[in-house]
């Protein structure tokens, strides 16, 4: 059985002529596109970075002794930013689309999770690009501390030497504040 989705109002028949119903794929709704399905697969956003990473550790830190161990954590880091920010901007132009089309949606937390890793540069710009996520208040605030989380945490990893001190005295005003844990 066909289900017309005429207009509402009073009776349909009312005005003296049938409206044809409007066609519409029920299950199109349903269907999710392939970006989404990719978003789901959370590991794609930190494999290749740490193979990258890995690799070159490997071979020029453990076997040549070409480069440091810094150069390798910042090539894998560079390797995870410009991914996850390739895969972020394909993400919110498929997500632009399915909410003009009314389909299936990338859920928030997904296009969240990509940012805090290494995706936010992708992200930010295809905001901007597609004008979409960029007006919504909240997922802009949950926007901005994933980029302020990433950031740190990066710094962290790759000038551990400045991060140290912070941390320590992190430390040492949380044991003043609330006594030794």
């Amino acid at each position: 059985m066909v289900k017309h989705n005429y207009p509402k109002g009073r009776n349909r028949y009312d005005r003296g002529e049938r409206r044809e119903p409007v066609e519409r794929n029920y299950y199109a709704r349903f269907d999710r596109s392939y970006a989404e399905k990719v978003a789901e697969y959370w590991p794609l956003a930190i494999v290749p970075a740490c193979l990258v990473t890995f690799g070159l550790w490997y071979e020029f830190v453990m076997v040549r002794e070409a480069i440091s161990w810094r150069v390798a954590v910042l090539a894998g880091i560079a390797t995870a930013f410009v991914l996850n920010s390739l895969f972020m901007i394909w993400f919110y132009k498929t997500d632009k689309r399915q909410a003009e089309e009314q389909l299936w949606r990338i859920p928030e937390f997904r296009l969240h999770f990509w940012e805090l890793f290494c995706g936010w540069p992708g992200a930010l710009y295809a905001q901007k690009k597609y004008h979409h996520k960029w007006k919504k208040t909240s997922f802009m605030v949950v926007f901005w501390l994933c980029v302020i989380l990433n950031v740190t945490v990066v710094l962290g990893v790759a000038f551990p030497e400045y991060s140290l001190p912070v941390l320590r005295y992190l430390n040492e005003a949380q044991e003043r504040l609330f006594g030794k844990g």
